[in-house]
């Protein structure tokens, strides 16, 4: 499987594409998974610096596929943690697409899925759902990777 060639960018802080539109209200359902996508970007890039425990992070999306991509893709040595950030509060099995496509995926282990809900569960493939708080205490504790 061929990855597409493009990154994603992330802006320093999500909040600043708001402030250069002018945007100060209260955040719309539209813009809530980019920006938090964003931070999250920004989140693991500080844990990155500070901890260094992983080597790099990475965009991973298929050539062959349209619409199947995983948010994050972090390598330590050999091994991969894939991490798709969803901004709902209630799980939904089309979030798992990206994460069952790359499950083949040579060195990948973890699969995550962090989200807004109250509730982290496991699926019967192997996928962890984990709240947003529960994934900062994995980066805390630094079990990530």
């Amino acid at each position: 499987m061929r990855e597409r060639k493009h990154p994603k960018l992330y802006w320093v802080d999500p909040g600043i594409v708001r402030a250069a539109r002018g945007d100060y209200g209260p955040v719309s359902s539209e813009e809530r998974g980019s920006l938090l996508e964003g931070w999250v970007a920004q989140t693991l890039r500080s844990c990155q610096g500070y901890f260094d425990d992983w080597d790099e992070m990475f965009y991973w999306a298929p050539s062959e596929a349209k619409g199947i991509e995983v948010d994050f893709l972090l390598r330590g040595g050999r091994k991969f943690v894939a991490i798709e950030v969803k901004s709902g509060s209630r799980i939904r099995p089309e979030w798992f697409t990206g994460l069952e496509a790359i499950r083949d995926l040579k060195g990948v282990g973890r699969r995550i899925v962090v989200y807004l809900g109250l509730e982290s569960i496991t699926t019967d493939t192997g996928i962890e759902v984990l709240t947003l708080a529960d994934f900062l205490k994995e980066l805390e504790s630094r079990k990530l990777v």
